[in-house]
C-alpha cells in the first residue's frame, strides 16, 4: 500500500481527473497535499483518511449504584458527626 492516494482514489475523492482541478478541490476540502515536481500530480498523504484503532486498556467495569446516597440517607460523615 502506498503512502499517497492513487490516481483512481483522487478521482473518486475530488470528482476530477485533471491535476489542476484536483488541487483546487483538495484546497477547498482543507486537505494537505504536495505537488509532484515532475508532472504536478497532487500527493495526498493517506494518513489523513486512515485513523488508528484505539482499544481500551484493561477491563471496563461499571460501579454499582449507591442507593443510600440517592435516597436521602445520611452519609457516613454525617453519621460520624452525629447529625441527621
Amino acid at each position: 500500500m502506498s503512502l499517497w492516494l492513487s490516481k483512481e482514489e483522487l478521482v473518486e475523492l475530488t470528482g476530477y481527473k485533471r491535476a489542476v482541478r484536483q488541487k483546487l478541490a483538495l484546497g477547498q476540502m482543507g486537505l494537505k497535499f504536495r505537488s509532484r515536481p515532475l508532472d504536478g500530480f497532487p500527493l495526498v498523504d493517506r494518513w489523513q483518511f486512515e485513523g488508528e484503532i484505539v482499544r481500551p486498556r484493561g477491563q471496563m467495569w461499571r460501579q454499582e449504584s449507591n442507593w443510600n446516597a440517592m435516597n436521602g440517607s445520611p452519609s457516613a460523615t454525617t453519621r460520624m458527626l452525629g447529625r441527621k
